[in-house]
């Protein structure tokens, strides 16, 4: 079982690291914007001859990092569960993005921060259900390396639930952290050191909130679901709140989440 976590941690660090520090380094030097924030459409409007093709398909192709770990290892334990009970479950998770996302809207409409631009609802909408395909089949597939094998790998390992969370959230934030410092590193330490605290102290949050949806319903594609809502809900905040620096009031949220489940249906 240790071997199989160091393939897992191997291969999913491994091929999403090299991606994406390898995307960033041809873009640095062919002079070429890497585009982070896109979708698998915007790569479909590439072509091979275009400057931006390589970096941006590799880095469009390094978050399959934990899918490959996943498909080099396979699913780790599951536990029976109560089908009528998940089905509750299930309703939560697509609840859940939505509710951790409302806090950030209602204060950003207050400070007036609202600028969708010249884009009308339906174009909007388009956008962010074109963004949302996108995530299910990109940043979607971390979960079956996430959930699939790493969480009932420590969950199993450390007999504990928020042991397993902590664990598991900490690597997850770490597996992010070239992305983190090709986004901010440009601003400076002052930016990007406080930014990859606050990003992990996110993460581990919306850690404990995946695992919790997945002990409760041990459906990966739905915990899939659930994490390409989670972060389109954050891109439709971007999206009609231009340049707003309150978006760190969702991980906030997410952490009165965790304190609310973890008081009303504690897990060992």
């Amino acid at each position: 079982m240790k071997q199989n976590l160091r393939i897992y941690l191997i291969a999913a660090f491994g091929w999403t690291w090299f991606c994406w520090i390898g995307a960033y380094l041809i873009s640095l030097t062919s002079g070429y914007s890497l585009l982070t924030g896109g979708t698998l459409f915007d790569l479909l409007a590439l072509v091979p001859a275009d400057k931006g093709w390589l970096p941006q398909l590799l880095f469009a192709v390094g978050v399959y990092g934990p899918l490959i770990g996943f498909l080099l290892v396979g699913r780790g334990e599951q536990k029976p569960i109560s089908k009528p009970a998940a089905k509750r479950f299930a309703v939560l998770a697509v609840l859940l993005p939505l509710m951790i996302g409302i806090p950030t809207v209602v204060v950003n409409l207050i400070l007036g921060y609202f600028n969708p631009g010249e884009a009308t609802p339906g174009a909007l909408l388009g956008l962010i259900g074109l963004y949302f395909i996108s995530n299910f089949l990109t940043s979607g597939t971390e979960e079956l390396g996430w959930r699939g094998f790493l969480f009932p790998y420590l969950r199993q390992k450390t007999a504990g639930f928020w042991l397993a969370t902590w664990k598991g959230g900490i690597i997850w934030a770490v597996w992010h952290y070239p992305l983190m410092v090709i986004l901010f590193l440009g601003q400076g330490p002052w930016v990007l050191l406080p930014t990859l605290v606050g990003f992990t102290a996110g993460i581990v949050a919306m850690n404990y909130i995946t695992n919790f949806i997945y002990v409760k319903t041990q459906s990966l594609p739905l915990v899939m679901g659930f994490h390409a809502l989670n972060n389109t809900v954050s891109f439709a905040i971007m999206l009609v709140f231009p340049g707003t620096p309150l978006l760190f009031l969702t991980s906030l949220t997410a952490w009165a989440v965790v304190a609310y489940l973890d008081k009303k249906q504690p897990l060992a």
